[in-house]
């Protein structure tokens, strides 16, 4: 699939951007430039660039990129789950591990922070945030086990720049994005105008909802067979979702909305790592 990062200055002047480039876990092809810019160099393994650009420029880059989970098992795993998830890389830095902070973007387009330990990756942000809530990444159409994030990690990311632990970040892009055509929004967007106006008594069937619902089956269905391994409460919870939707645009089930709502409030007051023994 292609992307494209965007930068867009707030000064005149010249910046220092990192460039998408093949690593464990991503595979960067078919790369542009919308500047030519004034150097290309590598150092401390990544590729930098530098640009000259004015204020309101906007820069982009495209590439083709492949990405797939990173999995390894290193021992210092196991023993971080005793810790709390904040203090990870100072143990693993105290311990003589060589950390190193790493920044990127989620494939979602949101920016992401994670570590390096000896090379592996480490997220506890992440861990954390899974462990709270197993299907945070189902729109990535991922629903990893948090362990999995000692040491690997869910195959849905972009790595840009990776630097010294502790240190100041160094700037980078302001934007990821797809390229081409993505039917899902549009696809969404049919299905909720249904739902409101099936809301405002105007029965349109169940027709404008059923195409959202076969490309979410389609792009988070095998993530869904994952969740309901993992948390089936939390799986259930998108079912009845998307259960009572449908009968809003048939005959409007009030139980399929109180027993969703309920799920709701109990996934969000309970997260799953109250139910079993502490990790994190």
């Amino acid at each position: 699939m292609r992307y494209a990062l965007r930068f867009r200055p707030l000064a005149s002047g010249e910046y220092l951007l990192p460039l998408p480039q093949t690593l464990p876990g991503q595979e960067v092809g078919e790369a542009f430039l919308s500047h030519k810019p004034l150097e290309v160099y590598e150092a401390q393994g990544n590729l930098l660039a530098r640009f000259a650009l004015e204020e309101g420029e906007a820069l982009e880059a495209r590439f083709r990129l492949r990405t797939a989970p990173f999995r390894a098992s290193p021992p210092w795993g196991q023993t971080l789950l005793r810790e709390p998830p904040e203090a990870w890389p100072g143990i693993l830095a105290h311990r003589g591990h060589r950390v190193e902070k790493a920044l990127g973007f989620l494939l979602s387009g949101k920016p992401h922070t994670w570590f390096l330990v000896d090379g592996l990756p480490l997220d506890p942000l992440l861990f954390q945030a899974l462990r709270e809530n197993p299907a945070l990444l189902l729109p990535l159409g991922v629903a990893p086990d948090p362990r999995g994030y000692l040491g690997g990690h869910e195959g849905k990311r972009l790595l840009l720049l990776k630097t010294p632990w502790p240190g100041e970040e160094d700037p980078l892009w302001g934007e990821l994005r797809p390229l081409g055509l993505d039917p899902l929004p549009p696809a969404r967007a049919l299905a909720f105008l249904s739902l409101g106006a099936s809301a405002l008594g105007l029965s349109t069937g169940p027709w404008p909802y059923l195409p959202y619902l076969a490309l979410l089956a389609l792009r988070q269905g095998p993530a869904l067979k994952d969740l309901l391994r993992q948390s089936p409460r939390h799986a259930l919870e998108s079912l009845l979702f998307h259960a009572f939707a449908l009968s809003v645009t048939t005959e409007v089930r009030p139980e399929l909305g109180l027993a969703y709502l309920g799920l709701l409030f109990w996934n969000r007051t309970r997260p799953p790592w109250r139910e079993g023994p502490h990790l994190g």
